[in-house]
């Protein structure tokens, strides 16, 4: 390898590192992406998955696996709602885009137990898992964990996002290792001198840097989420919405909207979709 290339993979290896640290996980079962959506379409892709089933709080939808059939299901009947559809694959958010809890850990056991050996690949998304407290990759009991690796860490008004991807089995981690290893900076080790470009090293050295200056722990943040939960229900009360169950606030009503503080817009926290209502990311490191 160049000196280039051996200065990238260090890199790569700080930023998986961070990600192993943060949420309790082996580095090594840690396979990096631009994104959780690119990456999990590689997984789906490379697996055969025909048939994905996801819950109405997803951040990604029909439109996001084109040539997948996709079931969206009740988050309350996700169970049955399995069972009935026999999908390949179960994707469900720890944190949906609402800002809703899932029990993740008790879903994915009901659907092992009810289906044994047809249980389908049960997938987490931990893009908003710092919401809350940062919940450890094993703990959510799914066989494959994706997520956003900056968010709820680093500043939030950086452009730059990374995805990671986390597989529990040494027979899934070599799947991954088979379907990641061609692509640049994707897994520990180049399988090639010559590989496809997939992660920007240069946001592997930005968030390098923050993690050797800043030195997140995963202690600190698991401490700070009792803070952050603590910021969202008191915007809850001054924006007059129900108390949230994590850190992620949801404020559907325009004059609760209203009330959302300038800080929170300022700092990067606020999100507006177009079809009104907004959420803020409560992160109490931010707040005046």
């Amino acid at each position: 390898m160049t000196h280039r290339v051996e200065a990238d993979y260090r890199l790569a290896g700080h930023v998986r590192q961070l990600v192993a640290d943060v949420y309790g996980a082996a580095s090594s079962a840690v396979v990096l992406a631009p994104g959780t959506l690119a990456g999990l379409r590689l997984v789906f892709a490379s697996l055969g998955i025909e048939r994905i089933a996801l819950s109405a709080g997803e951040y990604f939808d029909a439109q996001s696996f084109p040539d997948t059939a996709v079931d969206v299901l009740d988050a309350d009947d996700v169970l049955e709602s399995v069972v009935r559809h026999q999908p390949n694959a179960v994707l469900l958010s720890q944190v949906t885009w609402k800002g809703e809890r899932l029990p993740l850990e008790p879903i994915f056991r009901h659907i092992r137990r009810r289906l044994g050996a047809r249980t389908p690949l049960l997938v987490a998304d931990y893009a908003h898992a710092g919401a809350v407290g940062f919940p450890k990759v094993a703990e959510s009991g799914a066989d494959v964990v994706v997520g956003d690796v900056t968010k709820w860490i680093t500043p939030p008004t950086w452009p730059d996002r990374l995805g990671y991807l986390w597989f529990r089995s040494p027979a899934h981690r070599a799947q991954a290792r088979r379907i990641f290893s061609s692509f640049y900076l994707a897994c520990a080790k180049p399988a090639a001198q010559l590989e496809a470009r997939w992660v920007d090293p240069a946001a592997l050295e930005k968030v390098t840097a923050f993690r050797l200056s800043a030195k997140p722990t995963r202690r600190e943040l698991v401490a700070r989420h009792a803070h952050d939960l603590a910021l969202a229900k008191r915007m809850a009360g001054w924006c007059g919405v129900p108390q949230p169950s994590s850190a992620l606030l949801w404020i559907g009503t325009a004059a609760g909207v209203a009330k959302i503080p300038q800080w929170v817009e300022d700092q990067g926290l606020l999100w507006r979709p177009a079809g009104g209502g907004a959420r803020v990311m409560c992160r109490s490191d931010l707040a005046p």
